[in-house]
């Protein structure tokens, strides 16, 4: 699942090309008993013509090891500076199976854009 956001309707442009504009990317990641099925979070920044600027960046995923091989969710974060020339945010969230039905979860995901 995704979404993509214009943050031209939110944020003067101005102030994200001097990179004065941060965000945090959070969520609650987990699976299911002791399987890998897992999910990721991941932010992708693109300009004004739909190009992706650098790499972006992924929270997860939560393995069965990180859980005590239990069935739950674990808070995940990362922050940093919206790179110059973005206008488009887009956040995809990626469930990977690994054995049986997918049991990648996946919840409360928040992105906070802040001066």
């Amino acid at each position: 699942m995704w979404q993509t956001i214009d943050i031209t309707n939110y944020i003067d442009p101005y102030l994200v090309d001097t990179q004065s504009i941060k965000f945090n990317l959070s969520a609650w990641i987990g699976g299911y008993s002791n399987q890998d099925d897992c999910a990721t979070v991941s932010l992708y920044f693109a300009d004004q013509f739909n190009q992706t600027i650098g790499s972006g960046v992924t929270i997860g995923p939560v393995f069965a090891v990180d859980r005590g091989s239990q069935s739950s969710l674990l808070f995940r974060q990362t922050q940093g500076f919206v790179p110059a020339t973005t206008r488009f945010l887009t956040v995809i969230v990626t469930m990977t199976l690994y054995v049986g039905g997918n049991d990648g979860s996946a919840d409360n995901i928040a992105l906070i854009l802040y001066q």
